[in-house]
């Protein structure tokens, strides 16, 4: 599900969003931009490339509270790396209850959960790779881009999702519509909910931006004060750079950024990492503690969780894993190779018929991606400009 709407009034037609779009889900067509919903991984680059604001992502907002009688947030554990002090921790929770919330809920504990869990994997893995699956968008990268690659990932455990269905167990009996507001670090984390987005099977009701609530939380930032009892596991995990498992350092390949997870991602497809390796993978710098959404910058936020980790001693909580077989993919984890290679085959042979530029004049991104395009029957050679313009001379 693609997150990235397109405003045609503030448009420039500059194409830098289809230039810089790492899976080519982005195209002109008809003088208007166009996503592919199946292949957006919400990486927000198209976003940041926009300089007129004619691609945004938006939650819902806070707008929303008046229609539940108990109100519910839940608050990453990157969001806790915002704030310098366990000291202000509390402030911002406090500050955020303040907002129309009736409780703010830590996921830093059900993250630590999380990071346990992985803890086994790692120690008792046996096949070359493992792949982080926390941040939405590797994910889809690796479905869009590296499918050969799925069957390393672990699970797609979530705490958001293990906090509100204890959430829905805890309130079940009271009479009164419970709402369950999810804020979010990052673009990726926006569907993640039934609103805005329309993802029926979240028990989570709503997914707020972070940075839309800034002003509020920063107005009122001091002025109130909730408890907070964080788990070090969990701010390790929302830190690429303090995630460790003793005694298994050497096996953990971390990369953070886009370019360095899609180098990482090639070289685990071509066999090139020796060993066995967990592969600790994130969209942003230095982690969640980086998100898209939050306020500030990655490098602060990573001292502000050093400067935790020395003080915190929350408990993780007590979860149970179940083993899934959930799908991550809703097309590429049902090919099989054969299939694969046909269909690889058949855009091969478009290729071949296409000059080779990656111009952009066609509304596409690349020739591949063209290629791609007509031989699933959505484009024709005629797309091309420069093979006409040959053609006719």
């Amino acid at each position: 599900m693609s997150v990235v709407t397109y405003t045609l009034a503030k448009c420039q037609k500059c194409m830098k969003c289809l230039r810089v779009c790492p899976v080519e889900a982005i195209t002109m067509k008809d003088e208007r931009v166009r996503i592919n919903k199946s292949r957006c991984i919400n990486c927000g680059k198209c976003i940041d490339s926009c300089v007129h604001q004619g691609l945004q992502a938006k939650g819902s907002t806070l707008a929303e509270l008046e229609y539940y009688d108990l109100k519910i947030a839940l608050v990453p554990s990157a969001l806790l790396a915002a704030a310098s002090t366990v000291s202000q921790i509390e402030e911002l929770f406090g500050t955020i209850k303040s907002l129309g919330f009736d409780e703010v809920v830590d996921l830093s504990p059900y993250d630590g959960a999380i990071a346990n869990e992985l803890y086994g994997m790692i120690a008792d893995q046996k096949e070359p790779y493992l792949i982080s699956s926390f941040c939405p968008v590797v994910n889809r990268l690796i479905e869009v881009k590296y499918p050969m690659l799925l069957e390393y990932m672990v699970p797609p455990y979530r705490s958001a999702e293990l906090a509100s269905r204890r959430i829905r167990e805890e309130t079940a009996k009271l009479n009164q519509k419970v709402g369950i507001f999810l804020l979010c670090e990052c673009i990726a984390k926006l569907p993640t909910s039934k609103y805005p987005y329309g993802d029926t099977s979240s028990e989570i009701d709503h997914a707020l931006s972070i940075v839309d609530l800034f002003p509020r939380i920063s107005k009122e930032m001091g002025n109130h004060r909730d408890h907070v009892d964080p788990s070090p596991d969990g701010l390790k995990l929302a830190s690429s750079a303090h995630f460790t498992a003793k005694g298994y350092e050497s096996h953990i390949l971390k990369a953070d950024g886009l370019e360095k997870v899609q180098l990482a991602l090639d070289l685990a497809e071509f066999g090139q990492l020796k060993g066995r390796h967990y592969l600790h993978l994130a969209n942003c710098i230095n982690g969640c503690v980086g998100g898209n959404l939050l306020w500030g910058n990655p490098f602060e936020a990573t001292q502000h969780v050093s400067e935790h980790l020395k003080t915190v001693r929350g408990t993780n909580a007590q979860v149970v894993f179940e083993a899934s077989e959930e799908s991550l993919d809703e097309v590429n984890e049902r090919k099989s190779i054969q299939e694969r290679i046909l269909e690889y085959a058949r855009v091969n042979a478009q290729l071949e018929q296409l000059p080779g530029y990656d111009c952009g004049a066609c509304g596409f991104a690349s020739c591949r991606m063209m290629a791609e395009e007509i031989a699933a029957g959505r484009a024709t050679l005629e797309n091309c400009r420069i093979r006409n313009h040959e053609v006719k001379s």
